[in-house]
């Protein structure tokens, strides 16, 4: 009797690229973290803060409505995949549950719980750790495009900000082709290897259009958080606009970095740098207090009430 080949393993593979790539990204990352202490130290006596707490509130605002608008990108994914509709509620509660997973060192804990849960919305594991590579990619590009876009417009100011700067119109060209070869190349077309890694069922492009359209809502809630919490610091207009790019890339930047749990340190030091220039160090760390802060809670608090509204855990 032939043995059928057996189905791949997405999350395997991918651990197996992340072996190498680790360690350099982590030095790259260390490296920028400590470059950004430094300068926010040298500056640290030139600046106080200045934080208006309602404005501060209102900008946390966003940070909730982008924790459903990423999960609704996950679901329309999952079920262009299987071609089935899956449970909204219970899915939504699962992907909020294994955002908050992302904490873990090297952020394992996020494929786990994903996956774990996978049978209770009638879909495999195999296909649910696929998902996650592919909203990966979508999520990545989508907010280079964005954020990079936003830098390239704004012209922020020099130091490690204005080398963000540098990079964004080559940045923005890169992550916008990037987004087209997912929507709109064939997987017929792609490496076998990608293939198999990607899209090992199926037809058409790997990422359909709904998708990134909703992930361009969510970064720009992301950035509108950005602006309003630059804003209450005491920020002018075009300086609240910029914040807005670098609070984009700052959440690239901590996702890419795979070491950091939740980006934590990478996306810190991105912020301290962009903001700097603007609001001064004192409001730079201000504001990335806040952010992180108002992010944890944003998490825990939607995934509780999703929770309790889902049918599957009231069940339970």
């Amino acid at each position: 009797m032939t043995e059928l080949p057996r189905a791949p393993d997405p999350i395997a593979e991918a651990q197996k690229f992340k072996r190498w790539l680790r360690p350099l990204l982590g030095v790259v990352a260390f490296a920028f973290v400590i470059v950004a202490g430094r300068d926010v130290f040298r500056r640290w006596g030139e600046s106080t803060i200045t934080l208006d707490p309602l404005d501060a509130a209102v900008a946390c605002l966003p940070l909730f409505a982008s924790c459903i608008a990423q999960g609704v990108a996950w679901i329309l994914l999952t079920e262009r995949m299987s071609d089935r509709r899956v449970p909204r509620l219970p899915a939504m509660s699962l992907y909020l549950f294994s955002q908050l997973a992302r904490y873990t060192p090297g952020k394992v804990g996020l494929p786990l719980v994903r996956m774990a849960g996978a049978p209770a919305l009638g879909l495999t594991s195999a296909l649910v750790g696929i998902s996650l590579l592919v909203e990966s990619l979508s999520w990545t590009a989508t907010g280079a495009l964005f954020g990079f876009g936003l830098l390239a417009v704004t012209v922020p100011n020099a130091g490690l900000g204005g080398v963000l700067g540098t990079l964004a119109v080559p940045g923005f060209l890169g992550a916008g082709l990037g987004l087209l070869v997912l929507m709109l190349v064939d997987r017929s077309r792609y490496p076998a290897s990608v293939r198999r890694l990607l899209a090992p069922a199926g037809a058409g492009p790997i990422v359909p259009v709904v998708v990134p359209l909703v992930q361009l809502g969510y970064w720009a809630l992301v950035g509108l958080h950005g602006y309003l919490l630059g804003r209450a610091l005491g920020a002018g207009f075009d300086a609240g606009v910029t914040a807005m790019g670098f609070y984009v890339i700052a959440s690239v930047a901590g996702f890419v970095v795979l070491a950091a749990p939740a980006g934590l340190g990478v996306r810190e030091a991105v912020l301290l740098s962009g903001l700097t220039p603007s609001v001064g160090a004192a409001g730079a760390l201000g504001a990335v207090i806040i952010s992180r802060a108002a992010s944890l809670v944003a998490d825990v608090l939607i995934w509780v009430v999703v929770r309790a509204f889902s049918p599957t855990e009231r069940s339970a």
